[in-house]
């Protein structure tokens, strides 16, 4: 069974689209550099707030989850980005 994962965040005030660029870009070296178990990466930008980012990740186990989050890509990204947010809520699920 896949993994996915759901991150809802809050940014802060003026950080979204900068936020928005650097976590796309995270997604594509993401699915270029995990060899296939990153199986999408995708990021929502609610209309209706103008701080609010969702991230819709799956991978092909909890494994490949974890590479993930270990992977110098991983923490090159967070440490752009970590400043930029203020709240997160992650939802790990079964696909």
């Amino acid at each position: 069974m896949a993994t996915g994962l759901i991150v809802h965040l809050e940014i802060a005030p003026g950080q979204r689209d900068a936020f928005v660029e650097i976590a796309r870009a995270h997604g594509v070296r993401s699915l270029l550099l995990e060899g296939g178990r990153c199986l999408s990466f995708e990021v929502f930008v609610p209309v209706a707030s103008a701080t609010q980012v969702i991230l819709v990740e799956k991978y092909v186990d909890d494994d490949a989850l974890q590479a993930h989050w270990d992977s110098p890509h991983m923490a090159e990204y967070s440490a752009r980005v970590e400043a930029m947010i203020t709240s997160r809520t992650r939802y790990r699920c079964c696909v």
